[in-house]
């Protein structure tokens, strides 16, 4: 099993979200992806403006109808902070020592896995595949990593190489643009205007109902 893990707020979780997750699924030849809503993440200062569970609920509605695509609050019981480390060995663990992991993450916060609690390890629990918008800078990617992580290319969008099976490492997947921010649509909600665009039918639906973001 090849197994995907895309964390995040999601507050809320959008439709760029889900186009990265399709684009890890046939790059990487992914069985399935665990979307795990964080709790405490380290590195962000401000607090969700949702709380766990609208945020939680929001990515099931979300991914209601596909199979690969799974719901995860493998960092709801956990106390303190939810640390990637943790999040890969237990998700490891869950799914037993036959699967790979590939970590999806975007190139900026990529570049700040030298400050993430024990992120040595990372190499040997898990491969990575990281989305660079277009323009990015490279040689501040080749710069500021230690060797062990820099990433391979793989092309670009639709002209992206395959993952091998049994390939292990960190890949780096070019040129992935996509405009959508949660900032945005909290502001939009705010502001009274259609988030259709930007969310599912019935994450538009649950914002609504629930008048999540108004404050």
């Amino acid at each position: 099993m090849r197994l995907g893990l895309l964390g995040g707020t999601f507050d809320p979780i959008h439709l760029g979200h889900l186009e990265l997750a399709e684009t890890a699924i046939r790059v990487a030849q992914l069985n399935a992806i665990y979307f795990v809503t964080s709790v405490k993440p380290p590195h962000k200062s401000e607090k969700t403006h949702a709380n766990f569970l609208d945020r939680h609920a929001m990515v099931a509605l979300a991914l209601k109808g596909d199979l690969k695509l799974i719901p995860s609050s493998l960092e709801f019981d956990r106390e303190g902070k939810s640390y990637s480390i943790d999040t890969v060995l237990q998700l490891q663990q869950m799914a037993g020592g036959a699967s790979e992991i590939f970590f999806l993450i975007g190139l900026d916060a990529f570049l700040e896995l030298p400050t993430w609690k024990e992120y040595h390890r990372f190499p040997e629990l898990c491969s990575f595949i990281v989305f660079a918008r277009p323009g990015y800078d490279e040689e501040r990617l080749t710069q500021d990593l230690p060797d062990a992580f820099r990433p391979q290319p793989i092309g670009s969008g639709s002209r992206a190489a395959l993952v091998p099976r049994g390939a292990h490492g960190l890949f780096l997947l070019k040129d992935f643009a996509n405009p959508i921010s949660s900032t945005d649509i909290r502001r939009s909600v705010r502001a009274g205007s259609s988030i259709r665009p930007w969310v599912s039918v019935d994450v538009e639906e649950y914002i609504l109902k629930t008048k999540l973001y108004l404050s």
